[in-house]
């Protein structure tokens, strides 16, 4: 059986962050040439703290929540290095 993975208040309210902010109005993907890295970048600045959380509740998740709390985390180093905080 399935243990049910509890989220506080604050784990959910990140995960609904993310999923409005990350919501796309025609529910497509933008091709490459289309992304602009400083909307990219102002997307990424407004979500880091919610993806912070994520990793708490990935880790929380046995077998593969650490390594795919590791890859979130490699992910989110890059994206710090290609857009700075200001």
């Amino acid at each position: 059986m399935a243990q049910e993975l509890t989220l506080s208040n604050e784990e959910n309210a990140a995960m609904d962050h993310l999923e409005k902010v990350l919501q796309s109005p025609q529910g497509t993907t933008p091709s490459a040439e289309a992304l602009d890295v400083n909307d990219l970048c102002d997307k990424y600045h407004s979500i880091r703290a919610a993806l912070t959380v994520l990793v708490k509740i990935l880790k929380k998740i046995p077998g593969i929540g650490a390594k795919a709390a590791a890859a979130l985390e490699f992910l989110m180093s890059l994206a710090d290095t290609v857009c700075p905080v200001s």
